[in-house]
């Protein structure tokens, strides 16, 4: 792999950890005073650019520039975003996740180190469907919102502790890797088939949506606008606003009538027949 092909965030904890252990013990000294300084002075003028873009435009907005994967990155580094990358990539899966299910095939995630992301496939051999022809599925999945992403592994394992931390590399120094922490919201059972359902996620109203037993969680509310989408009409993984007609795909968030916009997507996991969706992160290792 080249140098110019290395994931961003993964070569700049190589050249911070070289130059913290450089052996001219001055030099050690003015890099840690250096990198404290950019540190305190890129993380405090983002702190205040967001509690500035928070309080003129509200947390809809907020979400909107989230969205973006150059910008979540970079408010991630600074822990302004509750979201790691493995979660980045988890809601990169979550777009295909259904329509391999529907085939057979369920997908799990099982470490992102670096821009490398392993993944374990389960009942693709009973499905017939070629590893290659899941492999474009989830590289195209992964591409559009990982950014950084370079190789997929399928079925191998990730390196030894040795290697590149899966976490993001803040300039002040390096976090520990994160795992999504699920919360129950309602049972399967309450949301048949091609219907969807409103409950309260702390202080969000979330739309949660049964297409034929693949289950997502949307922002529930229109864009921008505090107008809630759970009386719009369902049509396949389709949902057209009741206020607007604003058209969005419930499994990415994503506007289907060319408009640049995205709702908020959760996670969801199913577990004994309840939804849950994730509410954040905590350490690996805490059980």
């Amino acid at each position: 792999m080249s140098e110019d092909a290395k994931d961003v965030l993964a070569l700049v904890d190589e050249v911070i950890t070289s130059l913290e252990s450089h052996p001219d013990a001055t030099v050690r000294a003015q890099v840690a005073q250096m990198l404290q300084g950019i540190d305190a002075v890129h993380r405090a003028g983002l702190t205040h650019l967001m509690d500035a873009i928070r309080g003129m435009a509200g947390d809809a907005f907020v979400n909107r520039l989230t969205a973006d994967p150059g910008i979540r990155l970079l408010l991630m580094s600074y822990d302004l975003v509750a979201v790691d990358r493995r979660l980045q990539t988890e809601e990169a899966l979550d777009a295909v996740r259904g329509h391999l299910h529907a085939r057979g095939i369920d997908v799990e995630l099982t470490e992102v180190v670096g821009g490398v992301v392993y993944v374990k496939l389960h009942g693709r051999t009973a499905s017939g469907v070629s590893e290659a022809a899941v492999r474009r599925d989830l590289e195209t999945a992964i591409k559009a919102g990982l950014l950084g992403f370079q190789e997929l592994v399928i079925g191998g394992n990730p390196p030894g502790r040795g290697g590149p931390p899966s976490a993001l590399v803040s300039i002040g120094g390096r976090r520990k890797a994160n795992k999504p922490v699920y919360r129950r919201v309602a049972a399967t059972e309450e949301i048949p088939a091609g219907t969807m359902k409103a409950v309260l996620f702390g202080d969000d109203s979330v739309l949660i949506v049964n297409l034929g037993g693949e289950f997502c969680a949307l922002a529930n509310h229109c864009g921008e606008s505090p107008m809630p989408l759970e009386f719009s009409a369902l049509s396949g993984a389709e949902l057209v606003c009741s206020w607007h007609g604003c058209r969005y795909d419930v499994r990415t968030g994503a506007r289907l009538d060319g408009v640049p916009e995205r709702l908020t997507i959760f996670p969801v996991s199913i577990v004994d027949g309840e939804v849950r969706i994730a509410v954040g992160t905590e350490p690996v290792g805490v059980d």
